[in-house]
């Protein structure tokens, strides 16, 4: 059965938990278009990963208790209803909602390619996920997690991963798995080791590690040349692997442990709160955040 719309009714964002099925019987469901210039019509979803002609389903912050019938919406592509499984490089958006788990027929998703669960009640996520062919991104920030669920160590495909600010206790040495990785942050987490299979991240552009207590960073993940930035803030950090001074990303130390002044030349200059010239080329910057 396809979920359809009883009217075409704008409604505010409920103040109370509704179903995904519900919210879609009340109002259409229109989708964002990226295109060179344009606004995200809020402040709460990020605009990094859209690209030209990529479409977004802006679901956050509506009070959605669940995602059940996510599979069998209709969605309003150019003033007309379509399935949501036809549209081509999707970026799903349900941030800041109250959903506890993901169903399993996200699998029909497959045309979707950054997935968006920040600010909800996860902790747990369904195998369902690694039929997302797709999928390039996932982002599950302040949910309940308190352990990377092993599922996505077989997701190689990933380039960006955000578990920051759950309860997450251990990095697992699987991590090494995900060698497509350029944006990875466990930031915010309660991390105490860090596995040497992280070296296996070559293509890393940002790693976040920040505010969690491990004490030091394997020599072998020094070999990682990581391009924009490393940042562990607020670490029981005392040194960094050798390997870090030739790299051209910046290194946050702030908070951490780290003497900065007795650090050799070459790593001295990489210490900074900023990313590298050339991080943040504005020209290519396709949805920009609206204005606060």
């Amino acid at each position: 059965m396809t979920l359809c719309f009883a009217a075409f009714v704008v409604l505010t964002a409920p103040v109370f938990a509704v179903t995904l099925e519900q919210y879609a019987r009340q109002q259409p469901l229109p989708l964002f278009v990226a295109a060179k210039g344009t606004v995200m019509p809020n402040h709460v979803d990020q605009t990094n990963n859209l690209q030209e002609g990529d479409k977004a389903l802006l679901l956050s912050e509506k009070g959605l208790s669940d995602l059940v019938g996510i599979s069998r919406l209709q969605v309003i592509d150019e003033g007309k209803p379509i399935p949501i499984t036809s549209v081509r490089r999707l970026h799903l958006f349900v941030n800041r909602n109250e959903i506890s788990e993901l169903p399993d027929e996200i699998a029909a998703l497959d045309n979707v390619v950054f997935l968006y669960c920040e600010y909800n009640r996860m902790s747990t996520l369904p195998r369902a996920l690694l039929d997302m062919d797709g999928l390039e991104g996932m982002y599950f920030t302040a949910n309940r997690f308190t352990e990377i669920p092993p599922l996505v160590f077989d997701m190689v495909r990933l380039k960006k991963l955000q578990f920051s600010k759950n309860r997450i206790s251990s990095l697992p040495v699987e991590i090494g798995r995900l060698k497509e990785l350029r944006h990875f942050n466990m930031a915010g987490n309660r991390i105490t080791h860090i596995p040497a299979s992280m070296a296996n991240l070559k293509r890393l552009r940002v790693c976040d590690l920040s505010d969690n207590p491990f004490a030091e960073l394997p020599e072998e993940f020094g070999q990682v040349q990581i391009v924009n930035q490393l940042r562990v803030r607020n670490t029981g950090l005392t040194r960094l692997p050798e390997g870090f001074a030739t790299m051209r990303a910046t290194i946050d130390v702030t908070g951490s442990k780290i003497d900065v002044a007795a650090l050799p030349p070459a790593m001295r200059a990489r210490i900074n709160k900023e990313k590298p010239p050339g991080s943040k080329e504005d020209n290519k910057i396709i949805v920009r955040k609206p204005q606060e």
